[in-house]
């Protein structure tokens, strides 16, 4: 029932509002019914505050990255079907796509908060009615206010460290399991049948999640959570033209006497993937300020290319060695080929950063943006589509967005909310999305000044924190950045091909070609930590 509050006095003889509506107890008191306060605007510099839950964040990846894999697996069926004429493929591929589909634009809908502000206002209220009913109360004199706002919560994710400790912690439970399944005859190999699923879904997850923790940590731009999972989103759906290129175009253009396997390898995927990979990048120029926030789109892009190939990888890996080739496997493409993808995308990403820093060219491509959407809403509503739901099909009926006003934006950029994360209900210093991160120091005991206000010590003054000198700036043109992310994937491709052919020609046993095969893949995975490493050094002493 609604909440009603006493009137004060008699009011009979009194004047009152038609609008107030009034009511009589069974005492014969007078009582006025009182509405909630309407929605407001909320305070440009509202800040809202949330529990740190971060291990929901992976169970969260984790349902995503399933789906998006068998999106991109169906999804990239239904197309060789249409292409190769077979409508019944394509048929029984849509009874997995379309409730992918649904069931990913209801989980990223967007989430709007009711936050309710009571604060100290001489001639309020105590008592404020809420809309599902009963009130707030509060022992003074106070005003409520009610606002809407977006669910942009900052990306909060537990220290690597203890990630990173649960993947080796996953990879010793594998290597167990494959004792086990190579000792145990037709018991091991029913245990090994029961826990395959599990662990795949462990080891194929685990590692993207803390290279993605690490990354955050390494690269200190505070990140809205609904922003990191699309990029993630956008890596795995750029594996569905890259899976095209490679299983149905490579083919169909390589000449049956060429060595196909080497070509798709060395350079149909190096080349398809990066390309792909870089479009997915571009689909976010607004949210990319400079180098280090490209860099940061393009490793987080990366991620979740690695992540969709990566199950594919596992599960043929289990297939044909057990869990003695799942534990291999995941060992390698954990800390080798997941970074591997990442940091390649990062490169072209990076470039793209350097690129938008320059006012002009990102007011360029924003303009781009708006007049190709313009376009294709001319052309959707062309053939009947009311996409702008405005009652009639005559396209794009906003005001002309013009090259000026794309400068205004680029100068202006619209801020978002604040949100600041406490641990434990212990109060922590946390740094807010705001235009120009403030990174502080924690080194020797500050001091407070004489309003209470922390005083941070100067950062070169600090004997914990040193500057290597030993880094990796990543190049300012687009075409230099895209070509090293090929050059990188073919690389790591086609080299342990390369080494395998030659130990043949050799005349190596089988058993000496595998063992210097993977001798080889330990000194890649080795170079790309290094090349990670050095690459998070370089970005850190970048801007935005």
């Amino acid at each position: 029932m609604p909440w009603v509050s006493r009137v004060m006095g008699d009011l009979s003889g009194i004047l009152v509002n038609l609008l107030d509506r009034i009511i009589t107890d069974q005492h014969g008191r007078q009582l006025k019914i009182i509405d909630p306060v309407s929605l407001s605007s909320a305070p440009s510099d509202f800040q809202l505050s949330r529990a740190s839950k971060p291990f929901r964040r992976y169970f969260s990846l984790l349902v995503n990255s399933l789906v998006m894999v068998f999106l991109v697996q169906a999804f990239s069926a239904q197309l060789i079907g249409i292409l190769e004429g077979e409508p019944l493929y394509v048929i029984g591929c849509s009874f997995v796509t379309l409730p992918c589909l649904i069931f990913l634009l209801y989980f990223h809908r967007p989430k709007l908060l009711e936050v309710r502000l009571v604060v100290p206002y001489d001639g309020g209220m105590n008592v404020h009615p809420i809309p599902e009913g009963g009130s707030i109360q509060t022992t003074m004199s106070s005003k409520m206010f009610r606002f809407l706002v977006r669910d942009d919560s900052v990306i909060d994710t537990p220290p690597s460290l203890r990630i990173w400790l649960v993947f080796i912690l996953s990879l010793c439970i594998a290597f167990a399991i494959a004792i086990i399944e190579i000792l145990g005859g037709d018991y091991g190999r029913v245990f090994s049948l029961v826990m395959a699923l599990p662990m795949t879904l462990i080891l194929f997850s685990i590692p993207v999640y803390a290279w993605w923790a690490s990354s955050s940590s390494w690269i200190g731009l505070p990140t809205r959570l609904r922003d990191a999972e699309i990029w993630l989103i956008a890596g795995m759906a750029a594996g569905i033209p890259a899976i095209m290129v490679n299983s149905w175009l490579t083919p169909i253009l390589v000449p049956s006497s060429w060595p196909l396997d080497f070509i798709t390898y060395t350079i149909s995927a190096p080349i398809g993937e990066e390309i792909f990979k870089f479009f997915a990048v571009i689909c976010f120029v607004s949210s990319i300020k400079g180098p280090k926030s490209g860099f940061q789109i393009g490793f987080t892009v990366g991620l979740g290319f690695a992540i969709a190939e990566n199950f594919q990888y596992l599960l043929l890996s289990y297939a044909g060695g057990g869990f003695t080739g799942l534990f291999i496997t995941s060992l390698i493409r954990g800390i080798g080929s997941i970074p591997g993808h990442a940091v390649w995308t990062s490169f072209s990403g990076a470039a793209l950063g350097w690129w938008l820093s320059e006012p002009q060219n990102k007011a360029k491509v924003i303009f781009l943006i708006h007049r190709l959407t313009s376009k294709s809403m001319d052309l959707i509503e062309s053939i009947g589509i009311d996409v702008d739901m405005d009652g009639d099909k005559s396209g794009y009926d906003g005001p002309e967005y013009t090259m000026l006003q794309a400068v205004k934006d680029v100068e202006n950029p619209i801020g978002v909310p604040n949100w600041s994360i406490s641990k434990d209900k212990i109060d922590v210093i946390s740094t807010s999305l705001i235009s120009s991160p403030i990174r502080i120091w924690l080194d020797l005991p500050d001091s407070l000044d004489g309003q209470g206000n922390l005083i941070l010590k100067n950062p070169r003054e600090s004997t914990f924190i040193s500057e290597s000198k030993m880094k990796i700036i990543p190049p300012k043109s687009l075409l230099w950045g895209l070509l090293i992310a090929i050059l990188g994937h073919s690389f790591w491709n086609g080299s342990g091909l390369i080494i395998s052919y030659f130990g043949y020609e050799f005349g190596l046993s089988e058993g000496q070609v595998i063992m210097t095969s993977l001798l080889w893949i330990l000194i890649l995975v080795i170079t790309v930590l290094l090349v990670s490493s050095l690459l998070m050094r370089g970005i850190n002493s970048l801007s935005e």
